[in-house]
């Protein structure tokens, strides 16, 4: 686990989706000490126009206005100064990989608790 799930508008110069969600795991891989193996990265992105805020409509993804959304996922088991450097990580490497203001990314973390997750064909519990 952790599962890192991004979204954005499009954005008007195409990059590589796969080598970017990779580096993103790798980052957050390096700074928390998770194996890059338990680590689920995805990027989705809205259709143009499907992203409003307020009354106005972004077609591409903009630097100011329209967050990257990303929802982390992680086991409830992960103390606040952890949950701190996954958060910091996503936002730094997303800032990075995409030469794109941290300022206008947006994350929301959510805990999974023990006893609560099917993974592996079974409940886990830890």
């Amino acid at each position: 686990m952790p599962f890192i799930h991004i979204k954005s508008l499009p954005f008007e110069e195409e990059f590589d989706i796969s080598n970017t969600i990779v580096n993103i795991a790798t980052d957050f891989s390096n700074r928390t000490g998770i194996e890059l193996r338990h680590i689920h990265t995805t990027w989705e992105f809205y259709l143009p126009g499907n992203y409003a805020k307020g009354d106005e409509v972004a077609e591409y993804q903009p630097k100011e206005g329209y967050p990257i959304i990303v929802d982390l996922l992680s086991p409830d088991f992960n103390e606040l100064k952890i949950i701190t450097v996954m958060l910091e990580s996503i936002a730094d490497s997303i800032s990075e990989q995409l030469d794109f203001p941290k300022n206008n990314i947006f994350i929301n973390h959510r805990q999974a608790h023990s006893a609560m997750v099917f993974d592996d064909g079974n409940v886990v519990k830890w």
